[in-house]
């Protein structure tokens, strides 16, 4: 993923798992985004290239869906969550879709990252050992 990309998905990871609930880490925290990124990496070529072009549109169509003429990593964070919303809302199904997808792969991230999974008690709950 190059620099591009790599700010649209923190974008939408940190309004998708934002920062400030019970879990004292942040997306940044975590290895949220080197899941994402190897995640990408190992899927077939087509595959990838659709999930890299959702994320493209995603960053680029705030201007149809919400009427804001910017791409979504430039704005505001209430905007930034009406623009997911609207998607998340939408009587087309693969824009839904497209929502319940990478809150699936930035949720994998996130709550397979050790700090996480020890702050969550994962460890002493499970007999798992820190990785």
């Amino acid at each position: 993923m190059g620099p591009y990309l790599k700010r649209v998905a923190q974008s939408l990871a940190n309004r998708i798992i934002p920062p400030g609930g019970d879990i004292p880490y942040s997306v940044a925290d975590t290895h949220c985004l080197a899941f994402l990124e190897n995640y990408l990496r190992e899927l077939p070529a087509g595959a990838g290239l659709g999930l890299k072009a959702m994320l493209v549109a995603l960053d680029l169509s705030p201007l149809l869906f919400i009427g804001r003429p910017r791409r979504f990593v430039n704005l505001p964070e209430p905007d930034q969550d009406r623009y997911l919303d609207d998607w998340q809302e939408s009587r087309i199904y693969w824009r839904r879709m497209v929502v319940v997808l990478l809150k699936t792969l930035f949720g994998m991230g996130y709550y397979s990252d050790p700090k996480v999974l020890a702050h969550l008690g994962w460890f002493e709950k499970c007999g798992g050992k820190p990785a």
